[in-house]
């Protein structure tokens, strides 16, 4: 398939198959729009009662070379909840870049100009990524809330990424990350293949699901660290009383 899918990106043909986007599309229920001449592709989906919007065309971040398709949905996460997860060959990229600019102007900090990608490796701890080879090789993380972050990746969606590491995100500049509530995805993709859309469409699925399983019961202290709501209910009422009938029968004394 990975052999496939690189001849298919690298030959000749066009960039997107329209009329099987948009067959795909209408089967699923979803709507094709193409209200700006500057995108190839502008779709919207519903996932778990929220909206999606996916959109294929010029690039909207300076280190996506090319074509970008970039998917975003509203979750409701906790909105200072910051999370990143990144191929290895962008993160390299990003931090090369943001050392570059640090140094040139010796600043003592990221510019506010800086997107949040390139501000957020210098920020933030890194997240420890769960022990699948593919997942640790080709990919970073970091997040001001580590633990939520590390949950989010655990089970299906870490399984997901480790096996589409090796074969659609193969040195691809790849983005999961959630701001302000929302989720994002964004990659680079010079050509969109039908059999490639519906990957990155279940896989950001996926991604929105796991988040909020994962993360929406997280919320950030006055301090700034970040603790689970679910552990603080348990720790407010860690006293549990036993049913009277549950209750052990009186030991009596020996005669």
């Amino acid at each position: 398939m990975l052999n496939a899918l690189k001849r298919w990106l690298g030959g000749p043909g066009p960039v997107v198959d329209l009329a099987s986007v948009e067959a795909w599309a209408l089967g699923r229920g979803y709507q094709l729009r193409r209200d700006r001449e500057s995108l190839k592709v502008l779709m919207e989906g519903d996932y778990d009662g929220e909206r999606w919007r996916l959109e294929y065309g010029p690039p909207q971040r300076a280190y996506i070379d090319g074509l970008e398709l970039r998917m975003r949905m509203e979750l409701h996460l906790p909105p200072t909840l910051n999370v990143l997860l990144m191929t290895r060959v962008l993160k390299d990229k990003l931090e090369t870049a943001a050392f570059e600019r640090f140094t040139k102007r010796v600043e003592t900090h990221i510019d506010t100009a800086s997107p949040e990608e390139m501000r957020w490796l210098a920020m933030y701890p890194k997240v420890a990524l769960p022990s699948s080879p593919p997942l640790k090789q080709h990919f970073g993380m970091v997040s001001n809330a580590p633990h939520a972050a590390s949950g989010w990746v655990q089970g299906p969606l870490g399984e997901r990424l480790s096996v589409q590491a090796v074969s659609t995100l193969e040195g691809v500049p790849f983005v999961l990350m959630t701001l302000r509530g929302r989720l994002y995805l964004r990659m680079r993709l010079p050509k969109l293949p039908l059999s490639l859309l519906e990957e990155v469409v279940e896989l950001f699925r996926l991604a929105a699901e796991r988040a909020k399983e994962a993360m929406l019961a997280w919320e950030e202290d006055s301090d700034g660290s970040w603790m689970s709501t679910t552990s603080i209910a348990w720790q407010h009422d860690s006293h549990i009383e036993l049913p009277l009938d549950s209750q052990p029968p009186p030991v009596k004394p020996p005669k």
